[in-house]
């Protein structure tokens, strides 16, 4: 693990920036100034919850805060990975048609592919 030395200030810091890296990934996929808004909220909304559930639960080590910035930075990931498609969707949406739907290859394809990087991710972490 690369992050083993990392105390609870360490894992904040980690949990804020990967949190601001989805935020700014997340932006591409709004098309309007209301859905930029939500989208920089969903990783706030995230951390809020991690929160919320490591006080309810009296749990003080890193490991909500360690797997909270594996998930953000595996969403992160996925949403470079799949660049090209989303790319794609947006252009479909902005030329006023509506998004093909996801066949079911793909949703499998995109769960494995999540699936994989933030296990990639929490082993490295």
């Amino acid at each position: 693990m690369l992050t083993s030395s990392f105390s609870t200030t360490h894992w904040w810091i980690a949990a804020a920036v990967s949190g601001i890296a989805l935020a700014v990934a997340a932006q591409f996929l709004a098309a309007t100034a209301k859905g930029r808004v939500l989208t920089a909220l969903l990783p706030m909304a995230g951390a809020a919850s991690v929160v919320v559930d490591s006080a309810v639960r009296d749990y003080e080590g890193n490991t909500p805060l360690a797997l909270y910035t594996a998930t953000m930075l595996g969403l992160t990931l996925c949403r470079i990975i799949f660049a090209g498609y989303l790319r794609r969707q947006r252009e479909v949406v902005r030329s006023g048609q509506q998004m093909e739907p996801l066949t079911g290859k793909q949703t499998a394809l995109f769960f494995l592919t999540f699936t994989a990087v933030v296990t990639a991710m929490a082993v490295v972490l």
